[in-house]
């Protein structure tokens, strides 16, 4: 198998983001059978504290038992390990990012900016002032010819998430991963003895361990206030409990309304939850800002196009106008939420990528 865009050669340093988890142990594993000399670098986003105060209700990264499994791994190849720190400027660009957002009334996602600014952004300076030729995760992608390719395993694919990476950074990034599938990654760590071979996947927000809004909102002295619901047409039929608690698409409104209502948007200035009927949640068009562009593009251009992490691609044409996207679906797109990130593909390789508009 072949690591990244460089040639095998031993006198290449690789740092690997490890996280204690199955994959980035087995992309450390890859990498030294490709020769690289490899030092594994382990991020700490929130203080270990949050996950003895918290009930914690799912899987999430950089928890102290994700650092006592990284140290085994890295102990197991006898690489050198290193602890790297975040956790202040986490706070202060991903979480306070995502109360930004959600004041706005929209819908963040912070962790396709933690992998730019954070993961291949703080940490990888890091690993390059330390000496690191490249820097290497245990992410489902590829990089061919520093482009951005989808991984080989489509079901565990993360080029949507690592599509905020800026362009000239690929050269220096490798994934040795994105020719697997997760089936198998899995079979060589437990081929080779790596005790996390079994370990469940993390998923969701780092700092949100319980996935407790509301105590999470008051514990960062931010005033939620509750407001009205209304439909479509301005009759109120509820109240919500504050506009971050819900998302564009979501049915769940805590009330009865007698018919099947989503959220079809939030007002800020008027604190309203607008509802409508399913049909209404589908939209034929959005504006993309933000752009992070990867290939030359054309005034006009067709693609397809993800708009959530776990939504089927929708085909587009798209035109290129005064740094934004405008996009016409080919077909109409469900819940089309501002504030989270659309990724635009020509087949397996990422064309770009930016944030929802409107």
């Amino acid at each position: 198998m072949s690591c990244s865009n460089a040639d095998t050669d031993s006198k290449k340093k690789v740092g690997i983001l490890l996280s204690g988890g199955v994959d980035s142990a087995v992309a450390l594993y890859l990498l030294l059978q490709e020769g690289y000399d490899v030092t594994a670098y382990h991020m700490k986003t929130v203080k270990d504290d949050l996950y003895v105060t918290r009930a914690v209700k799912h899987k999430v990264c950089c928890s102290p038992s994700d650092t006592y499994d990284a140290h085994l791994i890295a102990k197991k190849f006898g690489v050198p390990f290193k602890t790297i720190h975040v956790e202040d400027i986490f706070k202060e660009k991903i979480i306070g990012y995502f109360i930004d957002e959600n004041l706005k009334g929209r819908t963040p996602n912070p962790c396709f900016l933690c992998n730019d600014y954070i993961k291949f952004g703080v940490v990888m300076n890091k690993a390059l002032e330390d000496g690191m030729d490249y820097l290497a995760s245990g992410h489902y992608a590829r990089i061919v010819d520093g482009k951005l390719y989808r991984a080989i395993d489509t079901s565990k694919d993360q080029s949507y998430f690592l599509a905020s990476i800026r362009k000239e950074k690929l050269q220096r990034i490798m994934l040795p991963n994105g020719v697997f599938t997760k089936k198998r990654i899995r079979e060589i760590a437990s081929e080779i003895g790596i005790h996390v071979a079994q370990k469940i996947d993390s998923q969701d927000l780092c700092f949100l361990p319980d996935n407790d809004f509301k105590s999470f909102f008051e514990e960062h002295r931010v005033d939620i206030q509750p407001g009205n619901i209304i439909t479509s047409d301005g009759k109120i039929i509820g109240r919500h409990n504050g506009l971050p608690f819900y998302t564009v698409g979501q049915r769940k409104l805590g009330i009865a309304t007698g018919s099947k209502l989503y959220v079809k948007s939030k007002n800020v200035d008027g604190n309203f939850l607008v509802t409508a009927p399913l049909n209404e949640i589908y939209q034929n068009h959005m504006v993309v800002k933000q752009l992070n562009v990867y290939e030359e593009l054309s005034n006009e251009f067709s693609a397809t196009v993800k708009i959530r992490k776990k939504s089927n691609e929708i085909r587009c044409k798209v035109v290129s106008k005064n740094g934004a996207l405008l996009v016409d679906f080919e077909e109409p797109a469900f819940a089309v939420t501002p504030g989270q990130i659309a990724v635009f593909y020509d087949a397996d390789k990422v064309l770009c990528s930016g944030i929802i508009e409107h």
